[in-house]
């Protein structure tokens, strides 16, 4: 999913910016529906609504700087089993930023607390991943930590 976002904000980013400016943001509330499966086996259902923000900046030397910042808002859940309910709180944002000569830069961090009521167990998903790419293809930089409480 998150590929999907910095694929599509690439795409239309040239799109959405007047010739006249080199930097323009964008704010929309997009509908959030999702089902994660738990370590327990049972199924939380989330729904509520994301604030995206998408901001391009064109750089004086020809690149390009493209930031996204996500926040649940109303972001609600239920266990199918039990009827527990949760609420998300967190954020996710990444940076990518993009090199005339061909480099690339990308850092991406989601911390996505989802946290119980009625005495149950919050989850709490934590990522954290940055790739840099010289300008002749070598990736000089690469991780990727993830982690999920159980």
């Amino acid at each position: 999913m998150r590929r999907f976002w910095i694929g599509a904000a690439v795409v239309l980013a040239p799109m959405t910016m007047p010739a006249s400016v080199s930097a323009a943001t964008t704010v929309q509330k997009v509908p959030f529906d999702f089902a994660v499966t738990l370590c327990n086996g049972h199924v939380l259902e989330l729904s509520g609504i994301l604030l995206d923000s998408v901001t391009t900046t064109a750089t004086p030397s020809g690149g390009l700087i493209l930031a996204f910042h996500d926040s649940p808002q109303g972001v609600t859940a239920v266990d199918t089993a039990t009827g527990t309910v949760f609420h998300a709180t967190g954020l996710t944002r990444g940076i990518d930023l993009f090199s005339p000569p061909g480099g690339f830069v990308e850092t991406f961090v989601n911390r996505f607390h989802i946290q119980a009521t009625q005495g149950a167990e919050s989850y709490v998903i934590s990522e954290t991943e940055h790739v840099t790419v010289t300008p002749n293809g070598a990736v000089a930089v690469s991780f990727d930590n993830f982690s999920a409480t159980c």
